[in-house]
């Protein structure tokens, strides 16, 4: 069984307050219990949470911990010096992420962490911390680790996991190459050309039982918004439906929107399905929420 809790689903900045209270205010951070093995993915202000919960649950026993960074802009590490595990000897955190383009993984959480900037330098944590560029699949235990690079600002990968049963996939960040090719060439070869680089991204997710992937814009904000490295709804849901995944979780919600706005975002995400008569299952990932996946 996969269990999979939300701890953090908003992109950009933190949005807390009594309009984000139904989908929260916390920057991206999931978590994925998948038989004995604990993944998380991001380190924004929710893993501040999490950390708290993993402290109560394991005391002090000796526990391994997975963290998958899709990319390092701020809400996506900005929540790890407040990840308490990270302070305590008895856990072991193995970090994983792409390499920058000048920079080690373990470089930039460096930089995050100087002085200049928080109090506790990243060698002063008393956890083991393990720092692992991602390039090819691995195997944890008995799952299968595989990544894709993103359209994205920033080196970011997607992660998919696949427990031989059932396959979860994490792919947030990411701007549909067709547009951005488009409006770089503007001609009809970028657009084809985009189409196709899109295609392998569908390839990536094809068949998920559980996709996790960011609807940050409506169309109308997008069109001002073309090159930032985030999608409008009707692009992820146009893949889902071509990839045949389950169930998909619009995460990502953009720090401007309140709930209603998300709510409108996922009624709109609901209706483009069933007007293709897809069976895929739809719904805004909330802070909290928490899916099982049998």
């Amino acid at each position: 069984m996969m269990i999979i809790r939300f701890w953090g689903t908003r992109g950009s900045i933190a949005s807390p307050g009594k309009s984000t209270v139904k989908y929260g205010g916390n920057t991206a951070c999931v978590e994925l219990r998948a038989g004995n093995q604990i993944l998380i993915f991001d380190a924004g202000t929710g893993i501040r949470d999490l950390g708290s919960q993993l402290i109560k649950e394991f005391k002090s026993q000796p526990v391994t911990l997975h963290l998958f960074i899709s990319h390092t802009h701020w809400d996506h590490i900005q929540g790890f010096p407040f990840f308490m595990p990270a302070y305590n000897k008895n856990f072991q955190i193995i970090v994983y992420g792409p390499p920058a383009r000048d920079k080690s993984l373990k470089d930039l959480f460096k930089l995050q962490m100087d002085s200049e900037y928080f109090p506790v330098p990243l060698g002063g944590l008393n956890a083991q911390i393990v720092m692992q560029e991602v390039r090819e699949p691995f195997r944890i235990g008995d799952l299968m680790i595989s990544s894709f690079y993103m359209n994205h600002p920033s080196m970011t990968l997607a992660y998919k996991i696949f427990d031989g049963n059932k396959t979860f996939v994490y792919a947030t960040d990411n701007e549909p190459y067709r547009y951005t090719l488009h409006a770089a060439r503007k001609d009809q070869l970028g657009s084809q050309y985009g189409a196709e680089l899109d295609q392998k991204f569908i390839e990536f997710i094809s068949g998920a039982d559980f996709l996790v992937s960011e609807a940050q814009y409506t169309l109308e904000e997008y069109r001002s918004k073309v090159g930032w490295g985030h999608s409008p709804v009707e692009s992820i849901v146009e893949f889902a439906i071509k990839a045949n995944v389950k169930q998909l979780a619009l995460f990502h919600h953009d720090p401007s929107h309140d709930d209603a706005t998300i709510d409108a975002i996922v009624n709109h995400a609901q209706k483009l399905l069933s007007t293709q008569k897809s069976s895929v299952q739809c719904f805004g990932a909330a802070e909290g929420m928490v899916i099982k996946l049998a």
